[in-house]
């Protein structure tokens, strides 16, 4: 792997994960450390995460670091110490787990701090018996700044995007951060910058993006090289869009939103009838018509998070 991408995943705060569900991509942020060439996390045992891998090993994420991004593809293993069924791949890795373990705690001490000043309002999915550890080995990389790809790891993919022909403006839709609670609403509803997971029925790539609400309809500006690095070249499937806002040290104070629902492909190079549309929207979600592609999301559910708190809303068009 390039020493740059080895650096991003070394720095990076969080990792974005996506697994694959009958929803689409569940995206959500989590500390991470990188030992022994995998990257490593914890979830709650109980997660749609967890209940997914178990189900279906691949994985798709992200990990940032100022402005460069590692966008991977990769696959998932479990241990999980009251689950028998892990145990002996647990016995067969345990000098890399011990090892992950303490490289995950140092680079996290900061979160373990912020436990210790909440811990009576820690909840036990939070807590280390409530939590599975989790190993990402990554298959394919592409490491990403200013929107174009500048590095790669595995094996190459390339495909062309295989993008809607024609672009029209959909109906106006119900704001979905409409259904947030009151005081994160206004907040997330007005960030420009996020994190996308495509899933267009046979890879899931995910993407750091910029995004504008276009009458409930969410228009995203998505790199088109890391899709067709990463093999998210469908022009349609499910998509999910995560807006945050993170806190360094205390999650408690973390907040954010996903927005699930239908994801259309628009790139603007092969769009006749709408092309200009495509590229206005490009542009004001802050990025280019020369290397994004537009990917149009119609939220059909939305996931938010507050600290220990979550909950979900169903989009009604």
């Amino acid at each position: 792997m390039p020493t740059a991408m080895l650096e991003v995943l070394a720095n990076g705060a969080f990792c974005h994960v996506a697994a694959r569900t009958s929803r689409g991509p569940h995206l959500t942020p989590l500390v991470f450390a990188y030992s022994d060439e995998r990257l490593w996390l914890t979830t709650s045992r109980g997660s749609v995460k967890a209940r997914a891998w178990r189900a279906d090993a691949r994985v798709a994420g992200l990990v940032r670091d100022g402005e460069r991004v590692v966008s991977f593809a990769g696959r998932v293993t479990t241990y999980d110490a009251v689950d028998p069924g892990t145990w002996q791949r647990g016995i067969a890795r345990s000098s890399a787990l011990a090892r992950a373990s303490v490289r995950f705690t140092q680079k996290n001490a900061r979160f373990f701090a912020g436990y210790a000043i909440d811990a009576r309002h820690v909840p036990l999915s939070w807590t280390p018996p409530g939590r599975v550890f989790v190993e990402i080995e990554i298959e394919r990389a592409v490491l990403v700044r200013g929107g174009r790809v500048r590095g790669r790891y595995g094996p190459r993919r390339d495909e062309a995007i295989a993008s809607k022909r024609s672009f029209r403006r959909s109906p106006a839709r119900r704001d979905a951060f409409g259904l947030l609670p009151a005081d994160l609403s206004g907040d997330l509803g007005f960030e420009r910058d996020g994190v996308l997971a495509f899933d267009d029925g046979f890879d899931v790539v995910v993407s750091a993006v910029g995004w504008l609400d276009d009458d409930g309809v969410i228009a995203v500006a998505v790199p088109r090289e890391v899709l067709e690095a990463m093999g998210g070249t469908g022009n349609s499937g499910r998509g999910a869009l995560v807006v945050e806002r993170p806190s360094w040290w205390r999650a408690k104070r973390m907040t954010g939103a996903m927005l699930q629902g239908e994801a259309v492909v628009y790139d603007p190079a092969q769009v006749g009838s709408g092309s200009r549309s495509v590229g206005e929207r490009i542009q004001r979600a802050g990025g280019h018509a020369e290397t994004s592609a537009l990917v149009r999301l119609a939220p059909d559910r939305v996931v938010w998070w507050r600290g220990w708190e979550s909950g979900s809303r169903v989009v009604v068009a």
